[in-house]
């Protein structure tokens, strides 16, 4: 079950960090939920990564007392939520099973992302995709030229308003937005098929959508010219995928020499 760790804001990865390195991950894994905020330059959107609960981390564990015996050093801002019975003994109070499914369905892998939202002319909604297509009916407030939807929602055994980051078609085109282009990943021999991007190397989105964030790259689509990749944002892996023609491949800069934009280092048909 999921259990809530209280923090100070701004000392969230800390203690998260903490945690992992003294807590064996079979005994309880550790969750501080993240989303993609976005902001405006130039009129066109910018995403940077966010904590969705300040002051609020999740521990998943079967055994909150061996949790709390464990971290019981950790400074006195953190504690984990419970209540105390007449026996002085404390029940940890897990978090409605509801409320975990709703923060499963907000995030990715702990990661919430941007919605995409496209109106007509007249104003009306014509298609939502990503985590606000499942509370369409919920929003309380549509503010596209800011790029923020607002959704109100129990949560936490109280009513809260939940932001939503938007993406639009004024924007800078989102890899997981556009679908697939087939059907299956096409695999071929990476002599043959070289893009200039390799798994290991560090790379920034050079459309300016993660602004200066770098990346590490975990797999590479030669044949689609997608890489996947991975950063490391407040304690937590963040994982994206990303056009190989739009990201600078920062690894090459250990010999400026030898760097190229990728779009000029290699032509694929």
């Amino acid at each position: 079950m999921w259990y809530v760790i209280q923090a100070r804001s701004g000392e969230e990865e800390e203690i998260k960090n903490y945690i992992e390195h003294t807590v064996e991950p079979e005994v309880c894994r550790i969750i501080l939920p993240l989303y993609e905020d976005v902001w405006r330059k130039g009129g066109i959107g910018h995403i940077s990564i966010k904590k969705l609960f300040p002051g609020y981390l999740f521990v998943d564990t079967e055994d909150p007392d061996e949790v709390y015996r464990r971290i019981k050093s950790v400074p006195h801002f953190t504690r984990l939520l419970a209540t105390e019975e007449k026996d002085k003994n404390k029940t940890f109070l897990a978090i409605d099973k509801e409320d975990e499914e709703f923060i499963k369905e907000l995030t990715d892998e702990g990661l919430m992302h941007v919605s995409y939202i496209r109106r007509t002319k007249s104003g009306r909604i014509e298609k939502i995709k990503g985590p606000l297509s499942r509370f369409a009916n919920k929003i309380v407030k549509l503010d596209v030229p800011h790029r923020r939807a607002i959704v109100e929602a129990d949560i936490f055994g109280k009513h809260r308003r939940i932001k939503y980051a938007l993406w639009t078609d004024d924007d800078p085109p989102l890899v997981w937005f556009e679908g697939k282009t087939g059907s299956k990943d096409v695999s071929l021999p990476a002599k043959s098929y070289d893009i200039g991007i390799h798994e290991g190397d560090k790379v920034i989105d050079e459309t300016g959508t993660y602004a200066d964030m770098v990346f590490t790259v975990k797999r590479v689509d030669p044949a689609r010219r997608l890489i996947q990749a991975e950063g490391q944002f407040f304690g937590t892996t963040v994982r994206v995928e990303l056009k190989a023609d739009n990201v600078k491949n920062e690894s090459y800069k250990l010999n400026k020499s030898l760097w190229l934009p990728v779009r000029e280092a290699v032509s694929i048909s």
